[in-house]
């Protein structure tokens, strides 16, 4: 009760010191994610994978959906194909190097945009359940408890066969399914951050639910929530890819890596190079995230903070 009364003497008088070391806030992350050699070489390869999808339509070298029969399961030139296929072509006659640019644009686009539908979902709910962690947290976990049960790929199925396979299909499926990785992280958090001085302290001069959520604990938690959507967008991608390979994912005549992938395997034995371009852009792009999420991780390291503070009582 005294520690409790000191601290909202000390808001009302507008004195509390800044503690040891403060909640870093968003752009504070980013600026010493970039200042470590692992974040900045993440950072360069995933702005580098972006440059070759935005700028696909100028550095292709060919037309991603013309069918050359003349020129079917091409080997690369460096293997002695003929024409300039540098990745060689399909069993259409398409050349693969330009596909991949192409292919590249939508596969990043679909495992950011069904990462942010994630971490927009998960921090709603992991905001709820760590608050109200006695009853509707009780219940929010026990659904997260049942979705972990249960495989993702037979719900993708399951869904992409009722609703019908698409970008948007996918978007919904791989959205809601990453968002009990983030509420179960956030719940465990907001449940020991609810308990500080510095909340109790707002709530007893009659802060209002959300202005505790929002303005007092969210800032203390954008830290955990990075990390994992950094590291569930490159997740996400593979599992964009698994779905395409079963023809569920993108459908015709939009395609990603994942698609890509799902053709070349028909011919496999006749025409394998024409998997190596797709694998190594999607390895490139999970490698990216997941590097990017390690140094996240790095920066926001709960253990390097002895004290968690409130930044709008600093």
């Amino acid at each position: 009760m005294t520690s409790t009364t000191t601290t909202v003497n000390a808001v009302q008088a507008g004195t509390l010191t800044k503690h040891s070391v403060a909640t870093p806030r968003l752009f504070s992350i980013l600026v010493s994610t970039w200042r470590r050699t692992s974040g900045r070489v993440a950072i360069i390869a995933i702005l580098a994978l972006v440059m070759l999808a935005v700028l696909a339509p100028v550095i292709a070298p060919h037309d991603p959906d013309l069918q050359d029969l003349y020129n079917i399961n091409q080997p690369p030139s460096w293997l002695g194909g003929e024409g300039d296929f540098i990745f060689g072509t399909d069993a259409l006659g398409r050349d693969v190097l330009s596909r991949v640019l192409y292919g590249l644009g939508l596969s990043i686009g679909i495992g950011v945009g069904a990462a942010t539908i994630s971490a927009l979902l998960g921090l709603t709910l992991g905001l709820l359940a760590g608050y109200f962690e006695r009853g509707l947290g009780i219940v929010l976990m026990r659904i997260a408890d049942v979705q972990f049960a249960i495989p993702f790929t037979a719900v993708g199925i399951t869904l992409a066969a009722v609703i019908g396979p698409g970008v948007l299909t996918l978007l919904v499926i791989l959205g809601f399914w990453g968002w009990t990785s983030y509420a179960r992280t956030i719940a465990s958090t907001v449940s020991q951050t609810r308990r500080l001085d510095f909340v109790v302290a707002a709530r007893t001069l009659g802060a209002s639910t959300p202005r505790l959520l929002v303005k007092h604990i969210m800032p203390n938690i954008i830290g955990p929530v990075i990390v994992l959507w950094s590291t569930m967008a490159g997740v996400l991608v593979l599992a964009e890819s698994a779905l395409s390979l079963l023809g569920l994912g993108v459908q015709l005549p939009m395609f990603s890596l994942g698609t890509i992938l799902s053709e070349a395997q028909v011919n496999l034995r006749l025409a394998p190079w024409a998997t190596i371009a797709p694998g190594l852009a999607l390895m490139a792009i999970v490698l990216s995230f997941n590097t990017l999420g390690d140094a996240l991780r790095d920066v926001t390291d709960p253990s390097a903070s002895k004290v968690v503070s409130d930044p709008k009582l600093t």
